[in-house]
């Protein structure tokens, strides 16, 4: 016969006063609710999981006690809380593996190694004790304790067909896929803005250094602001023939050779890179100043590529 339990629940409901406006109030009622009979196979399952945990609790304890007092206490204890600890990881790990049978394998052959060498030490301690009734049940009460957690887990595994294993495959594959392309895209979103805050950071120092007269690569200019070429950077004409029978010296004027500036300015023009410019003008004028040469190269390079300075 089917069961009934009363459930309060609320509702708004329009509500006046004096005949005044309505607003709506919560107003409480019953709903008869149909109770569904017992889950006797989930309380099992709850009761046998409850009682294993309780003896898995004595097991680790009396495993603690044992290898700890086989390690000579003290820290002992702690390093013998590990065997015991690692074991619960597997189990759980095992747990979350409960749909495919691969991922679950694993844990469960590692921790069949680790309830071994649980078992071992606690064997161990009580021969080394000369109590072999204490070495055999200690090591028998670790090995039971788990071994039940075994039958559990194999009651609550979940087996699938090769057909539903292999969706499942591809589902949790496509879920994988989706978040490795978010991680990915993350990174590269996060490698493109670090990027462009360089490239940004870059353009102003660039624009910086361009704003800034740099005096200590500038030639040194008069108060008019004429350019004052270089020493060394004029070619000095040579002597003109003097006439012996005269009583007067007369220099005969010669074309004047170019100055470094107008060199340095024809070099760039043509393309010239101006390291290419300074060994140019150095070997037309041997004579010249190289750190004056190439002060009036960088300067008529500035000047060619910003000419409204």
């Amino acid at each position: 016969m089917l069961k009934f339990r009363n459930e309060r629940r609320m509702r708004l409901v329009e509500h006046s006063a004096d005949g005044a406006s309505s607003h709506q109030v919560e107003q409480d009622y019953t709903v008869p609710v149909p109770v569904l009979p017992r889950d006797w196979d989930l309380i099992a399952v709850r009761v046998a999981a409850s009682l294993v945990l309780a003896l898995t609790a004595v097991a680790v304890v009396w495993s603690t006690v044992s290898i700890g007092e086989l390690l000579g206490g003290g820290v002992g204890y702690a390093a013998a809380v590990v065997f015991d600890v690692s074991w619960l990881v597997l189990l759980l790990v095992e747990w979350l593996a409960r749909f495919d049978v691969d991922k679950r394998a694993f844990p469960r052959r590692v921790g069949w190694g680790l309830v071994a060498v649980a078992a071992g030490a606690i064997f161990w301690h009580g021969a080394d004790a000369g109590q072999w009734a204490l070495a055999v049940v200690g090591a028998a009460v670790s090995v039971v304790s788990k071994v039940l957690w075994l039958v559990v887990m194999r009651f609550v595994d979940k087996e699938l067909s090769s057909a539903d294993r292999q969706w499942v495959a591809a589902e949790v594959s496509k879920a994988n896929a989706k978040l490795a392309i978010a991680g990915v895209r993350r990174q590269a979103a996060a490698a493109e803005a670090r990027a462009r805050l360089e490239l940004l950071a870059a353009e102003r120092t660039l624009r910086e250094l361009d704003a800034l007269s740099p005096s200590w690569a500038e030639p040194a200019s008069d108060m008019s602001g004429a350019d004052t070429e270089p020493e060394g950077e004029l070619m000095e004409a040579a002597p003109a023939a003097v006439s012996v029978n005269s009583t007067n010296t007369v220099r005969t004027p010669i074309e004047a050779a170019p100055s470094i500036a107008e060199l340095a300015r024809q070099q760039l023009l043509a393309g010239a890179e101006p390291k290419s410019a300074v060994s140019e003008i150095l070997r037309l004028v041997p004579s010249a100043n190289p750190e004056s040469v190439a002060a009036t190269v960088r300067r008529e390079n500035r000047r060619i590529r910003r000419p409204y300075l």
